[in-house]
């Protein structure tokens, strides 16, 4: 079921103790799954890296049986999540597979004993949190030679926290949380998980086999940020309704209906461009991953296992954008993502399949952008492995850079979101004294 090995570590916050590789329970059928375009497209960007907080005093006591069952339930969860147990394959002729050969994801066992669960909420991400995740730095395309998946369980003062690196090349935020809620049942006991995931890697035009050119030793150059400041911005449900009244006021005679989402959305990006201080002429520009699934015709089902998002984008200038009141801003974001539909979803492939291209950070981040990821419509809060559900979530470090933003549920299960943004420290020291984004 996995091997195990002692990790030499120095670090005085968190402590590596241990190694596990995990393979499925039954052995898989040895296959290749394909990458689609949406997953091509991931693999110069980083790992995802997503963790959950549980509160357990006394953590301290069941800690080794915990991490037991999370191994033997992880080893029947990647019977399901076979892909996750494989490895990157590039062909002679450049076409990039999974190959699903059982060679296994890792669990980390970690223990930090002077660092609580409160230190972990605070709205100022510290620098501890982004040492609850493993493979900080690594690239998708290093999936030719990195694990696909690694988990680090971290034991804390006061509980627990579930570190989860898994390579954006092989599942988007859906798939991810998919395998995460399956992954959470079997540990709890449930006999079978209730989404079987289709592994069909059919989100690609019909028949293609897309060959890319990389670079033999499966190495891009590595994007690194400047000095950002993190921080976690709470909007009760009563600020979000608020706010969607407003968007929909001047918009009923457009036919169109705002939702809360999108805008939530309008309201941070006109402070973020705010406290950029941004020239009238200087361009803004916002944009969204989304979820295709529900989108095509037919509509791919919750359980397509792979990447099925694509990127939208709106550019304005940004004396526009702050001349504008929220009902306008929500309006161009509204329009972006109500257009993209089965036509341009499938036009977008087809331009894939004609301009291959794999996305780099330090090409998103061009125009003063202001990027939302994740979905507050993630079950990330349903989690229970047999000992509670979680009291937080947090991200690492991964995919990180000026204006990067995620949106989470909040914790109590409500229509509240909480929103991770992450700006340079001039930018993020003057959105906080913005008495508009702060008291809407």
């Amino acid at each position: 079921m996995s091997t195990a090995a002692q990790i030499p570590s120095t670090n005085p916050l968190v402590r590596l103790d241990r190694k596990s590789t995990l393979v499925p329970a039954r052995p898989s059928q040895p296959r290749r799954c394909k990458l689609c375009p949406s997953d091509l497209q991931m693999l110069g960007c980083d790992y995802i890296q997503k963790g959950l907080l549980y509160h357990m005093p006394f953590a301290d006591n069941h800690f080794s049986s915990m991490v037991e069952l999370l191994k033997k339930s992880l080893s029947e969860a990647l019977v399901y999540f076979y892909p996750l147990a494989g490895r990157l394959l590039t062909s002679t002729d450049g076409v990039v597979y999974i190959d699903c050969n059982d060679a296994g994801a890792d669990l980390i066992e970690a223990s930090a004993p002077d660092v609580a669960v409160q230190d972990m909420m605070r709205m100022e991400i510290g620098p501890v949190v982004r040492q609850l995740f493993a493979l900080d730095g690594a690239i998708n395309l290093n999936g030719h030679f990195l694990p696909l998946l690694v988990v680090q369980v971290t034991k804390l003062r006061d509980g627990v926290a579930i570190g989860f690196a898994i390579n954006h090349a092989v599942v988007d935020g859906t798939s991810l949380w998919h395998f995460i809620n399956s992954w959470a049942d079997l540990c709890r006991g449930v006999a079978t998980i209730s989404h079987p995931p289709l592994h069909s890697r059919c989100f690609d035009i019909k028949g293609s086999r897309i060959a890319l050119n990389l670079p033999k030793s499966q190495i891009i150059d590595k994007f690194f940020p400047p000095a950002l400041t993190e921080k976690i911005f709470h909007f009760s449900k009563e600020t979000i309704s608020r706010l969607k009244d407003r968007a929909n006021q001047k918009n009923s005679k457009e036919r169109v209906i705002i939702s809360s989402f999108q805008a939530l959305s309008a309201h941070i990006w006109q402070a973020i461009t705010r406290a950029r201080d941004l020239l009238p002429d200087e361009t803004t520009t916002f944009k969204l991953a989304v979820n295709c699934r529900p989108r095509l015709i037919p509509p791919l089902p919750y359980s397509y296992f792979g990447n099925a998002i694509q990127i939208v984008s709106i550019k304005v200038p940004a004396g526009e954008l702050l001349a504008c009141d929220i009902s306008a801003a929500a309006l161009l974001l509204h329009r972006i993502i109500s257009s993209h539909r089965d036509g341009n979803i499938r036009a977008e492939l087809q331009r894939y399949k004609q301009h291959r291209t794999v996305l780099k950070l330090d090409r998103t981040i061009r125009d003063n952008s202001v990027m939302m990821g994740s979905s507050p419509r993630f079950p990330m809060y349903d989690n229970d492995f047999g000992w509670g559900k979680p009291v937080g979530v947090r991200s690492g470090w991964a995919n990180k850079f000026d204006g990067k933003m995620s949106a989470y549920p909040e914790r109590e299960g409500g229509v509240g979101v909480d929103v991770e943004i992450c700006l340079q420290p001039q930018s993020m020291a003057a959105l906080e004294t913005d008495s508009l984004f702060l008291f809407p």
